[in-house]
């Protein structure tokens, strides 16, 4: 289980420092931030129609939600009240299955 942990944080980092640049290079925004609703929006920065969907996932690496992005529209997550505070992830994937982008974010009812 540790392991499989350590190997999360390890791809996290890696995805993040391969992405890393200014906010204005990101193909998603997030709000708000941090979350202490119901409700979270991802936003695209652009018109990007290469992302295909968008997971959210706890650190441990499981999947709990996932959305379908069309052109580049906004993608509600409902219900993030019945997660527990903490730090969560959101994976950008393109149409075949590849990761675009990843960002983090915090629950803070």
């Amino acid at each position: 289980m540790k392991k499989g942990i350590l190997i999360l944080f390890i791809t996290l980092a890696a995805l993040q420092i391969s992405i890393a640049g200014s906010e204005d290079n990101r193909l998603f925004t997030l709000y708000p931030v941090p979350l202490s609703s119901s409700t979270l929006t991802v936003s695209a920065t652009s018109i990007y129609t290469n992302i295909g969907s968008i997971e959210l996932r706890n650190l441990v690496g499981k999947k709990l939600q996932e959305k379908t992005m069309i052109g580049g529209k906004n993608v509600v997550f409902q219900d993030m009240d019945i997660y527990p505070n903490g730090l969560y992830v959101i994976i950008a994937k393109d149409v075949n299955g590849k990761i675009l982008e990843t960002s983090k974010f915090i629950i803070n009812k």
